[in-house]
């Protein structure tokens, strides 16, 4: 855990596992900026299969998401990230349903990711916002979802640990 941590709260209106929550918090501050967009593109590609149909297959979408994956890899600078995410703004500006926006908003803040590394625990906490929507009143499905969350958080984590380890 890091010096000082404290954990924040949800930036939206969530019904939550604070505990999961709270977990995952003090994990994302062991980790690089890269690592924690990776983490949150893995859950922003979970929330796609709600983006609404006839934005699913926009090129906008997919070009945003390669744009934060060639950014973890120092291919794109953060300005050419910042504009596919422009561009996927105005696409979540066309979404007819509060469910995709709820998930078209999830992939957004994994994109983000790249301009600022607590859009990715935005990212997270879109996703929760997201089961709360398709899945209302079960927190049941909430704690499952902050559980893999996490358990997806740990394990690039220990990959980290282990390569460093190698490389020692």
């Amino acid at each position: 855990m890091t010096e000082g941590f404290r954990p924040s709260h949800p930036k939206i209106e969530i019904d939550d596992d604070p505990g999961i929550r709270a977990q995952i918090e003090a994990l994302t501050g062991e980790l690089s900026q890269q690592q924690l967009a990776k983490w949150a593109l893995i859950i922003a590609k979970k929330a796609l299969q709600y983006v609404d149909n006839q934005q699913k297959y926009d090129r906008q979408l997919r070009l945003a998401i390669d744009a934060n994956e060639l950014w973890q890899v120092n291919l794109v600078s953060g300005y050419q990230v910042r504009q596919a995410l422009a561009r996927l703004t105005k696409l979540s500006a066309t979404t007819t349903s509060s469910i995709g926006a709820a998930a078209l908003d999830c992939v957004r803040w994994a994109v983000a990711s790249a301009d600022a590394d607590e859009n990715a625990l935005r990212a997270s906490d879109q996703a929760i916002k997201l089961v709360n929507l398709t899945q209302p009143n079960d927190m049941v499905a909430v704690t499952a979802e902050r559980q893999w969350q996490y358990d997806q958080l740990a394990g690039l984590a220990a990959n980290i640990q282990q390569g460093l380890r190698r490389m020692l």
